[in-house]
């Protein structure tokens, strides 16, 4: 059950609507026994965030045993939050994060660990990147990353490419952004989208921050292939060179993206370790 808050002055115990800068946002709480440390889900974009909301409460589910409180807020213009995309940007969604995090700690957590997954690793490195936390790091785990947010945005137009294609019609990212510049809203798996919001997506500063110089990362693949695809090979050697990188590529099905809702236990299970200090 959910309830209202505006200032959330007390720490919720429950999940919860609360007002932000960008508007009325939908607040998922897994509670914990203690509330000594957080963990902050930064979830996929668009439809691949409702493939995977049962993996994520499975997971929180299982973090609050282990005595780790958990948030995810469903960013404005998206999921149970009010105001729809073609009204909302990224520096909104940051600001909204950056409030979040200011709650934590004013609710008395000790530390903060981030699950970031697909476009939320965008947004974690994003928020690093342009922001002071007022918590320390404990853990980071990443789910499956994006790391180009250019790329991401030509992910997401293909699915209108798809659509187009699926009723007889031709278009072409080049086409959307054309449309977007001329003042048009696209939209695209149901998401009014407008060139504000994108060029806002373009502008994210999503390289690798330099707060996490030297610290451990988790980076859990999903994939079919028994070897490790040459793009994710460049970017773990990278990445190696800046931080304690831990990765671990899983053979499972990408459950984002699945028509039926799929499992993801192992990944479940790898994080658990993680966080509960396992190997």
């Amino acid at each position: 059950m959910t309830h209202l808050s505006s200032l959330l002055p007390k720490l919720p115990n429950q999940s919860c609507f609360c007002a932000m800068p960008s508007g009325l946002n939908f607040l998922s709480v897994t509670k914990a026994k203690t509330a000594t440390h957080a963990v902050v889900i930064l979830p996929p974009f668009a439809e691949e965030m409702n493939k995977s909301r049962h993996i994520i409460k499975q997971c929180t589910t299982q973090l609050a045993e282990h005595n780790y409180y958990s948030f995810m807020l469903d960013n404005y213009g998206t999921g149970d939050s009010e105001g729809d995309l073609d009204t909302a940007t990224i520096e909104l969604w940051r600001i909204d994060l950056a409030i979040l995090m200011q709650k934590i700690a004013d609710w008395g957590f000790q530390s903060v660990s981030f699950i970031a997954i697909r476009f939320g690793a965008l947004q974690l490195f994003d928020l690093l990147n342009l922001h002071s936390l007022p918590l320390p790091i404990k853990h980071l785990v990443l789910w499956q990353p994006m790391f180009d947010a250019s790329r991401f945005w030509q992910q997401f137009c293909r699915i209108k490419v798809a659509e187009a294609m699926a009723s007889g019609e031709k278009t072409s990212q080049k086409q959307l952004e054309q449309q977007l510049e001329q003042g048009q809203i696209v939209e695209i798996a149901g998401y009014p989208i407008n060139s504000s919001f994108v060029q806002s997506i373009l502008q994210m500063e999503s390289t690798f921050p330099a707060v996490l110089n030297n610290s451990l990362l988790s980076w859990f693949e999903l994939s079919k292939l028994d070897n490790i695809a040459l793009p994710v090979q460049k970017m773990r050697d990278s990445l190696t060179e800046k931080c304690l990188l831990h990765f671990n590529q899983i053979k499972a099905e990408a459950f984002w993206q699945t028509s039926e809702l799929a499992e993801a236990n192992k990944l479940i299970a790898l994080t658990i370790n993680q966080f509960a200090g396992a190997e």
